[in-house]
């Protein structure tokens, strides 16, 4: 049998094609199967968590400083006579504090005192102390608030402003006092401050004030706020 060499070489050819091209045809198909059988990893959006908001801080007003609301109590026993009997330097200098401390300064003042024990009523420095110490934690002095110049009926000039010193800044009587006490001290060695003055007569009543005024008015060197503090200034003959 005779074969035509070309038509076999032709036809071997296109054998060959349609079994590659089959191949390639199922490869390609299990290619996409393989392909759409991998998962595909998803992405989760977390939402964002909520911001934190800080629960509103109480606002809480300190208390009000008062020394005028207080209750002193009784002061020691006076004895049968003045002279040798030590207690009654307590009780006069109790007495003293009463009148001339403000009610809650005085309280304090008093409960120290009865709480001396022995000899300590018979020490005239640990019996001031007493009264010292309550005046140091007396509450501050407190200027009073400036009224604005234009409510008061300031000057106005001519562009129609009201002049700032048009009406002088307030003060205290207790700053009253302390200029007083200051002046009468001038060129005394030892002189306070204002503010070791403003701080003593805080917790002062007037009538304890105005003996202090007339104590460092002549003892300013040599006694001092401390040594003229509750001082009960004899009446001028």
């Amino acid at each position: 049998m005779v074969i035509d060499k070309a038509g076999f070489l032709l036809m071997a050819g296109t054998l060959a094609a349609g079994g590659a091209g089959g191949w390639l045809m199922r490869d390609s198909k299990a290619h996409r199967t393989r392909t759409e059988e991998v998962p595909v990893a998803k992405t989760v959006v977390s939402a964002a968590p909520a911001p934190v908001v800080a629960p509103p801080v109480p606002v809480v007003q300190a208390p009000v400083c008062d020394d005028g609301v207080g209750t002193p109590a009784d002061c020691p026993a006076v004895g049968p006579a003045d002279e040798g009997v030590c207690t009654n330097l307590a009780a006069r200098r109790c007495a003293d504090f009463k009148s001339s401390f403000k009610p809650k300064v005085a309280e304090a003042a008093v409960s120290c005192i009865r709480q001396l024990k022995g000899s300590e009523g018979c020490d005239p420095a640990r019996v001031t102390l007493c009264g010292h110490e309550a005046l140091m934690a007396a509450c501050p002095d407190t200027p009073p608030v400036r009224v604005p110049t234009a409510a008061v009926g300031g000057v106005t000039n001519a562009n129609g402003v009201v002049q700032p010193d048009a009406v002088p800044a307030p003060v205290s009587a207790v700053e009253q006092a302390c200029n007083t006490i200051l002046k009468s001290c001038t060129g005394a060695s030892i002189a306070p401050t204002m503010a070791d003055c403003r701080q003593t007569l805080s917790g002062m009543s007037e009538f304890g004030r105005a003996n202090l005024i007339q104590c460092m008015a002549t003892h300013c060197g040599d006694k001092g706020l401390l040594g003229c503090e509750a001082v009960k200034i004899p009446a001028a003959q």
